[in-house]
C-alpha cells in the first residue's frame, strides 16, 4: 500500500514537472496600441514615458528624445526570452539603448544628429527592419528577465533608448512575445507532493527496517523452532524406541503406526498440521506400556484376568504421563482412548461412536493392523486376506466403518508395504 502510494505520488510529481516544463516552453504574444486600455489586470504590457524635459530639437529639424520603457508583469511567473516589436516613423535613428539587444532601421535619410555624422560606426551598426525597432532580451543577462511585480514587490523592469525621429513621436503600437517561467515551487501542489513523497519514503523506510528486524527475529525463531522440533522428535523417538525395545516382537511398531495414521489422515483430506499431529499421536500411543512388566509383555501363553488388566492399564498410564504435555492436548487423549471400540466394548471409558476422538479411532485401526501384520509372541503374522476379512467383520463394531474402509484400501493398493519395511533406526523417518 505504501509503495503504491509512493509510486502514485511520484508519477503525480513527474506529470506536474512535465506540465511546468511544457508551459515554460510555450511562447505567448501580447498586443497593445493607441486604443488599448492599460489596467493591472493585463498580464504583460510596456509603458514608454517621454517627459517634456527629455525632448530636444536638432538643428536639422529632427527631434531627439529619451524613451524610458516600464515593463510590467502582473502574473505570478517570470517572463523571459522576450521580443518587443515597436512601430516607429520612417527615418528614425537610435543613438543608444539599455537593457535590450536592438535591431534598427538604417537609411540614407536617417534622422542622425550632425555631431554624429562623422562616425562611420554609427552607419554600420543597424539593420534594415523597415519602420520597426526589434528589442530582444539580452541572452546572457539574467537582469533582463521580467519578474512578477506583485510577487517580488519591486519596481517594473526598465528598458529604454535615445532615438531621433523626423518629428516628435510617442510609442503606442507594441507587440510583446515571450514565454513565462513556470517554476514548480510557485504552486503549493509542488510542496504538497514533495512532503507526501518524503513522508511516504520515511514511512517506507520504517517499514523496511521493521521488516528486516522482524525477518531476523522470524529467522531466529525458525531456527529456535527447528531446534525445539528436533528435541521433540528425539524425545518422542527415545520414548517410542524405549517402549518398543522391551518387546522384540513389537520393535518399530510405534513408528509404523505413526506412518499408517498419517496416511489415513492424508486420505481423509485433513490439513497438513493435522497430518503431522496424527504422526505424533501414532508414535506415542503406547507410551504407557512403560508401566507394564516385561513378564506380561513377553508372555506367550494366554494372559490371566489380572495380567490383562495390567495390559489395559497402559492407556491410563500413558494419559497420566502426557497430561502435562499441553502443546498437543489430543496426545494424551489418544494414548487413553486408542483401545475404545466403535460399539462401546473397548476400554478404558467404554466410549462409543463419535464419543471416541477421531484421532483415537484412526490410531485404533492402525494399531490393530500392525498387530495383525507382525509376528507376536502368542501368534504368527496373519495373511493379508485374513486381515482384510477381519476389518470387514469388525467394521461398525470394533472400528469406525469409514476408517476401516480406508485401511482396507491401503492394504489392497499395497501402500502399507512401503511403511512395513521402513528403517526404524534412521532419524529422518521420525520427522512428521
Amino acid at each position: 500500500m505504501t509503495l503504491t502510494l509512493l509510486l502514485f505520488l511520484s508519477i503525480g510529481l513527474v506529470f506536474y514537472l512535465l506540465y511546468c516544463n511544457r508551459k515554460s516552453n510555450t511562447y505567448v504574444t501580447f498586443e497593445q496600441d493607441v486604443n488599448t486600455i492599460i489596467t493591472d489586470e493585463r498580464e504583460i504590457y510596456i509603458e514608454f514615458d517621454t517627459p517634456h524635459d527629455k525632448w530636444w530639437p536638432e538643428g536639422n529639424g529632427t527631434y531627439g528624445a529619451q524613451f524610458d520603457g516600464k515593463f510590467f508583469n502582473n502574473t505570478n511567473h517570470s517572463f523571459t526570452d522576450w521580443t518587443v516589436k515597436v512601430k516607429v516613423p520612417k527615418g528614425y535613428w537610435v543613438d543608444s539603448n539599455w537593457n535590450f539587444d536592438g535591431e534598427f532601421h538604417y537609411s540614407s535619410t536617417k534622422a542622425i544628429p550632425e555631431n554624429h555624422s562623422t562616425y562611420p560606426e554609427y552607419e554600420n551598426q543597424f539593420e534594415d527592419f523597415e519602420d520597426f525597432i526589434i528589442m530582444k532580451k539580452i541572452p546572457t543577462n539574467m537582469v533582463t528577465v521580467v519578474h512578477p511585480n506583485n510577487v517580488y514587490n519591486q519596481e517594473p523592469f526598465m528598458l529604454g533608448m535615445i532615438m531621433y525621429t523626423p518629428k516628435r513621436f510617442f510609442i503606442r503600437n507594441i507587440t510583446i512575445t515571450g514565454r513565462f517561467i513556470y517554476e514548480p515551487k510557485e504552486n503549493p501542489l509542488y510542496y504538497i507532493l514533495l512532503s507526501a513523497i518524503g513522508i511516504s519514503l520515511l514511512f517506507l523506510s520504517v517499514l523496511i527496517i521493521i521488516q528486516i528486524t522482524v525477518s531476523r527475529k522470524v529467522k531466529y525463531y525458525e531456527l529456535r523452532q527447528k531446534l525445539d522440533s528436533d528435541i521433540i522428535i528425539q524425545s518422542f523417538k527415545t520414548f517410542a524406541n524405549f517402549v518398543d525395545a522391551r518387546d522384540p516382537y513389537t520393535r518399530g511398531h510405534s513408528l509404523r503406526v505413526a506412518y499408517y495414521a498419517r496416511e489415513i489422515a492424508t486420505r481423509m483430506k485433513m490439513s497438513e498440521q493435522e497430518q503431522m499431529e496424527m504422526f505424533w499421536f501414532g508414535l506415542m500411543h503406547d507410551v504407557g506400556k512403560i508401566g507394564v512388566s516385561d513378564s506380561i509383555l513377553h508372555k506367550p501363553a494366554k494372559l490371566t484376568s489380572d495380567e490383562y488388566d495390567q495390559i489395559k492399564s497402559h492407556v491410563q498410564t500413558g494419559y497420566e504421563m502426557l497430561v502435562d504435555f499441553t502443546a498437543m492436548p489430543m496426545l494424551k487423549e489418544v494414548a487413553k482412548s486408542h483401545h475404545e471400540h466403535w460399539d462401546g466394548s473397548g476400554y478404558c471409558e467404554h466410549l462409543k461412536g463419535q464419543e471416541i476422538p477421531l484421532e483415537a479411532r484412526i490410531v485404533c485401526v492402525c494399531d490393530s493392523f500392525d498387530a495383525m501384520n507382525t509376528d507376536r509372541c502368542y501368534r504368527p503374522k496373519m495373511d493379508r486376506d485374513k486381515i482384510v476379512e477381519e476389518f470387514k467383520k469388525c467394521s461398525g463394531t470394533f472400528y469406525d466403518p469409514k476408517i476401516a474402509k480406508i485401511m482396507i484400501e491401503m492394504i489392497n493398493d499395497r501402500s502399507v508395504d512401503k511403511i512395513e519395511s521402513i528403517d526404524t533406526m534412521s532419524d529422518i523417518n521420525y520427522k512428521a
